[in-house]
């Protein structure tokens, strides 16, 4: 990677039928029939640049998700929870696949953001 930034998701995945105590509550949506899948991804990044080439990409993929619209079952990314350190996404079993796609495009868009910025600059302006 261009200046040492790096960014990383690494999976912990739980298979059950309930929402994770720690996103209860929250606005997140929970799949309403069948086998659930809660897959948690750990964020490692090596700065605050790699942590918004992250959110940069999570930006462009939903813009995506709106303007082209989901395939029937398809999973969208407004349903993870991210904070700084994880992403949790709990759907159903059959969209697990898509779902690791889906982070496995957003991880490899924000490398590409990382690796094309010039050495000592953010990769987009801060929001």
């Amino acid at each position: 990677m261009y200046g040492g930034m790096t960014i990383a998701l690494e999976l912990e995945e739980r298979t059950g039928t309930s929402l994770p105590a720690h996103i209860e509550g929250s606005n997140a949506l929970a799949p309403s029939d069948g086998e659930t899948v809660t897959l948690r991804f750990r964020i490692t990044a090596t700065d605050d640049e790699a942590l918004e080439a992250l959110r940069h990409a999570r930006r462009s993929l939903l813009r995506e998700e709106w303007t082209l619209g989901l395939d029937p079952d398809e999973p969208s990314l407004e349903e993870a929870v991210f904070s700084v350190t994880d992403v949790v996404w709990t759907v159903r079993t059959s969209q697990r696949e898509a779902c690791l796609r889906k982070l496995g495009e957003l991880t490899a868009r924000a490398q590409r953001t990382l690796a094309e910025q010039p050495l000592g600059t953010s990769p987009l302006p801060r929001r």
